[in-house]
């Protein structure tokens, strides 16, 4: 329980982090969380899924690796390597017919995927949202602050109808 609540909390942080500061990515614990936005790589990875990406040096991405890489204008990319070259990495979307038009140089590589939460991202940006944030995060606190009200008042009724409570 205490794990969920955790990852749910995570979860809005990181959302929430990165609609504030685009180009600053939230990570915890040199995990990156990362909504996929297509399904250029399924059947592995599908839109909606979450990727946690760990910082990799390109030294040591290989063929076959999953990295998420910015792109010319900004955007970030998560394709497999195809092939290494001295001038940088070929990659492919899984689901796509042909190679990626650019070279991922290593400046541009945020890191590989390593873990896949499948659907966790439609999850992360519901949260994210006003009717997620106060379905999930304001609710309970206001059910938790009525709780503690009523069992207060619960205590106060029982000291009163009790006499050899309130004579001690």
């Amino acid at each position: 329980m205490a794990a969920a609540i955790l990852c749910i909390a995570f979860l809005v942080f990181a959302t929430h982090q990165a609609q504030g500061n685009p180009d600053k990515i939230p990570s915890f614990g040199g995990y990156k969380p990362f909504t996929v936005l297509t399904n250029s790589m399924q059947p592995k990875i599908s839109a909606g899924d979450m990727i946690f990406v760990k910082e990799k040096k390109a030294a040591n991405i290989k063929k076959g690796d999953i990295i998420t890489f910015k792109i010319s204008d900004g955007k970030l990319i998560t394709h497999r390597v195809v092939s290494v070259t001295k001038q940088g990495l070929m990659t492919k979307g899984d689901n796509n017919n042909v190679r990626d038009k650019w070279l991922v140089k290593p400046e541009n590589i945020i890191g590989t995927a390593a873990v896949i939460v499948p659907k966790a991202g439609n999850i992360a940006k519901f949260l994210a949202s006003p009717a997620g944030f106060s379905i999930f995060i304001i609710l309970p606190l206001l059910l938790l602050l009525l709780i503690e009200v009523y069992q207060r008042i619960l205590k106060a009724l029982n000291r009163k109808e009790d006499p050899a409570v309130t004579e001690s």
